[in-house]
C-alpha cells in the first residue's frame, strides 16, 4: 500500500488523464518531462526523442487507465520514469546504438531526485509498520536505529543484555516479514535491482 499522499496525487493526475485536463497534464509535464529528457540525451539521444519516448509512456498509462490494469505502488511520475527508461533502452537496443561510458557513470541531478523519492517511500513504509509494532517492539527498534547499543538498550528497558538481543531478534524479524510482505516494498526492491 502507498503512501496516501502519493495515491491522492495519483488520483488527481489519473483524473487529470481521464479528463483530459490541460492543466494537470501541462503541470505533469513540466515537472517529469526534464528528468527524461535527461536520461534519453545521456544515453545517445536528443530532446525530440525524449519528448517522443515521454509521450509512448503517457499513452501506455493511458491505456492501462482506460483498461483497469494500471497497478503502481510510487508515485505517477517515478512509473512514468521508468517505463520511459525501459522504451528508451529498447529502442536503443532496435537501433544498435551503445549507450555511453560516462552516461552509465554519471548521475544527473534528476536521477539523484528519484532516489530521493524512493528513499522518502521507504522512509514512509518504515514508519507505517513501526506504527503496527507493539510499544515494547517498537521502542526497542527505534532504540536499536538510533543507534544505541544492545547493553543500552537492556538498561533503558530495565532488561538482561541477553534478553534484550533476544527482544530485538524477535521483533527485527517480525516487523521484516510484514515490511516484505508490502507491495511497495516489492516494488521499491525491484526498481533498485533493476537499475
Amino acid at each position: 500500500m502507498q503512501s496516501s499522499i502519493v495515491q491522492e496525487d495519483n488520483n488527481k493526475i489519473i483524473a487529470g488523464i481521464i479528463g483530459n485536463d490541460d492543466r494537470v497534464l501541462k503541470t505533469f509535464y513540466e515537472r517529469h518531462l526534464p528528468m527524461v529528457t535527461s536520461y534519453v540525451i545521456k544515453n545517445s539521444g536528443n530532446e525530440y526523442d525524449a519528448k517522443d519516448v515521454f509521450q509512448d509512456a503517457m499513452v501506455i498509462v493511458y491505456e492501462k487507465i482506460k483498461e483497469s490494469t494500471l497497478d503502481i505502488h510510487c508515485s505517477l511520475g517515478t512509473y512514468v520514469y521508468g517505463i520511459s527508461k525501459n522504451l528508451w533502452r529498447n529502442r536503443l537496443r532496435r537501433n544498435s546504438k551503445v549507450m555511453s561510458q560516462d552516461a552509465q557513470i554519471d548521475q544527473s541531478e534528476e536521477e539523484v531526485a528519484l532516489e530521493n523519492i524512493e528513499r522518502k517511500e521507504k522512509i514512509l513504509l518504515i514508519q507505517k509498520y513501526l506504527l503496527v509494532l507493539g510499544e515494547g517492539c517498537k521502542e526497542i527498534l527505534m532504540l536499536f536505529f538510533s543507534g544505541h547499543s544492545l547493553k543500552e538498550i537492556a538498561k533503558q528497558r530495565n532488561l538482561s543484555e541477553s534478553y534484550a538481543r533476544k527482544r530485538k531478534f524477535i521483533c527485527q524479524k517480525k516487523f521484516m516479514v510484514m515490511i516484505e510482505k508490502d507491495p511497495v516494498f516489492k516494488e521499491l526492491k525491484e526498481s533498485s535491482n533493476y537499475e
